[in-house]
């Protein structure tokens, strides 16, 4: 005959744990699934990014979305990381759920750099793996995210030489995309526009550094035009519509760049107005 603690006496696994209120009223006061955390948390390690857009990642301590600037900003904050980390695991042995914690002290630091490059084995984020590291390390390509910008760091907010380092390799990463595609541009020429469809991050880089090519359009917002509603490029003070007028948006800002109402139709008293209350004319 079974006694009543013969289930929770017999071995279980993951395939057949024990339920979650036999673990904690067997184990009240040595067993705790409950969150938030079990372990304090003794400081937090911060990722910043000054890359200019954003990055999915999926990782076993952050899934989600490691934002960009997106209003100007010189940098963002994008998650911390609690230290000592800390996750939800299967009890195989108890049943239910279990915390467990990373005991080592660099663990919250580690795994920062990990999220950011998984192919960095050290604590320095910047470390540069010899070719024999790099092959017995590295476990994928372009997973490398320190290089558009993003870092980790102890401090909130960053120290100025870590945004700057940050900075370098961002700019760095531009000037490498760049000349990539110039040299694919001259090497492959059939295949160019497949390697830009293959590179939407070269927008990015030619629009930081100011770089032009033949092959590179600029995006440009638009918007109609107040007066006569032809589709016009977004914050310009006058333009000639399709009508063949001039049509002035900013009267002001045109008679600074030498556009007198006068060159205007004379039907836009309210427009010629204001230009010559600013020229005097």
């Amino acid at each position: 005959m079974s006694t009543p603690n013969a289930a929770i006496k017999r071995q279980h696994d993951f395939t057949d744990p024990l339920s979650k209120p036999i673990m904690e009223s067997t184990n009240p006061d040595l067993y705790d699934t409950r969150l938030p955390r079990m372990y304090p948390v003794h400081r937090h390690i911060y990722i910043y990014s000054v890359a200019r857009r954003d990055f999915p990642k999926k990782h076993v301590y952050f899934k989600g979305k490691l934002t960009g600037c997106h209003k100007g900003e010189r940098y963002v904050l994008c998650t911390t990381i609690p230290d000592p980390p800390q996750q939800l695991s299967v009890d195989p042995e108890r049943g239910g759920h279990r915390v467990e914690v990373e005991p080592r002290d660099e663990a919250g630091w580690r795994v920062a750099i990990d999220i950011l490059n998984p192919n960095n084995p050290s604590t320095n984020p910047y470390f540069r793996p010899s070719a024999e590291q790099a092959a017995y390390y590295s476990i994928g390509q372009s997973v490398d995210l320190m290089r558009y910008g993003l870092f980790p760091s102890l401090h909130n907010p960053p120290l100025e030489e870590e945004i700057l380092r940050a900075e370098q390799e961002r700019d760095k990463s531009y000037q490498n995309l760049i000349d990539e595609a110039f040299q694919e541009q001259a090497s492959n020429p059939q295949g160019f526009r497949v390697w830009l469809k293959n590179h939407p991050e070269i927008t990015e880089a030619m629009q930081a550094t100011g770089t032009v090519a033949d092959w590179h359009k600029a995006p440009e917002s638009k918007m109609s035009c107040p007066n006569c509603g032809d589709v016009i490029k977004a914050g310009i003070a006058f333009h000639k519509s399709s009508a063949g007028v001039l049509c002035i948006i900013d009267p002001v800002r045109a008679a600074k760049a030498g556009v007198g109402v006068e060159d205007a139709p004379k039907k836009r008293n309210g427009i010629a107005a204001a230009a010559q209350e600013y020229t005097g004319r």
